[in-house]
């Protein structure tokens, strides 16, 4: 096989905005880091960042907006939809600096443990998967906060699905959001799916918490409904669900429902030559040549997916770079399916 010229990889994960829709496994979700009471005529002491908009039939950012800015105990002095990545937040927290330090700072985007919050760690770079969060700490790229930004007594909270859970990704925000004089924050990233819900009437929405049950499997190739109940009580033997009705429900009008979300893998290979790309037309030669690419096993295994719950396609391809050249690659494109089982009722 020719030298390969160079490798082009993507993971991450869709369909978040759906999943922070449906986790509504609801018990109340707040942070003890809450800012003081608001008074009028006062500085500003709280701030939230509100870092994405929602696709169309959901309202995880609208809600989330709404709730800061009325909710009795946790609504912020000012709400900013204008940053999307942690280094614009940074600049602006600088830019908008009161001369005294904020109490409390919340950021509500998307995110999971495996894959890491759904935004850029710099404008326009990379995203801030766990792997690229950490070697941006060991980087040391984004700008610092300006003195008086921050000090001990701010509370910085972060709201995306289960990231709490990732020690990493806790380090990095750690390292990041702290001041040019060495000023440390209180971090909190939360280890719970969050949810902002819509109540009746005038009420402003909650932010709650949910708790989930995933079964993983290939996107396209769902099992029956008897199979995947099975499987779940053999993977949760402890959780007394109902997994049939589970399986059935996908609406959250009931205590127990489900619905799915997928996670697709992007891989590209280029190489010198059209001749020194390897055969890929049988199942076989496909699997050996995901097998034989060390770096993409590496970033599925951080998924925590085995690479066998994805359904592959790997094709010879003609990639375009950026600079408009024309190279031939190989490029593999996997596809999982994530179900959820959720219980309102615990």
């Amino acid at each position: 096989m020719g030298i390969i010229k160079g490798v082009l990889a993507t993971i991450f994960l869709s369909g978040i905005t759906l999943m922070m829709f449906l986790l509504s496994q609801m018990t109340l979700e707040s942070s003890s880091n809450i800012g003081p009471p608001k008074e009028e005529n006062k500085r500003e002491k709280s701030i939230c960042f509100i870092m994405g908009e929602d696709k169309p039939g959901y309202e995880y950012f609208t809600l989330a907006k709404a709730y800061y800015l009325q909710d009795e105990n946790e609504k912020t002095d000012r709400v900013v939809s204008t940053c999307r990545s942690i280094e614009e937040i940074i600049l602006y927290l600088n830019e908008y600096n009161n001369q005294e330090p904020w109490s409390t700072i919340e950021v509500v985007l998307h995110g999971n443990p495996y894959s890491g919050l759904s935004t850029k760690i710099r404008d326009g770079g990379l995203k801030a998967t766990p792997k690229h969060l950490l070697k941006s700490t060991l980087t040391n790229d984004l700008p610092r906060l300006e003195e008086g930004t921050i000090n001990a007594s701010t509370n910085i909270n972060f709201w995306a699905c289960g990231i709490g859970k990732n020690p990493f990704i806790n380090m990095a925000l750690d390292s990041f959001f702290q001041s040019k004089t060495g000023e440390r924050p209180q971090i909190y990233t939360s280890p719970h799916f969050v949810v902002f819900k819509q109540q009746t009437g005038d009420s402003p929405p909650r932010k709650l918490k949910a708790s989930y049950w995933p079964y993983i499997y290939k996107r396209g190739y769902r099992p029956s409904e008897s199979t995947i109940a099975q499987a779940m009580r053999q993977q949760y033997p402890g959780d007394a669900i109902q997994w049939e009705k589970a399986i059935k429900k996908t609406t959250n009008d009931s205590s127990v429902f489900n619905n799915s979300f997928h996670i697709p893998v992007s891989w590209t290979v280029i190489y010198d030559r059209k001749e020194d790309r390897p055969n890929v037309s049988t199942q076989a030669e496909k699997w050996d040549w995901i097998d034989s690419q060390s770096s993409l096993l590496e970033k599925i295994n951080e998924l925590n997916i085995p690479k066998d719950k994805f359904h592959w396609t790997v094709n010879k391809i003609i990639h375009t770079r950026e600079d408009g050249s024309k190279v031939p690659a190989i490029k593999a494109i996997g596809m999982a399916t994530i179900l959820c089982v959720l219980d309102t009722s615990v």
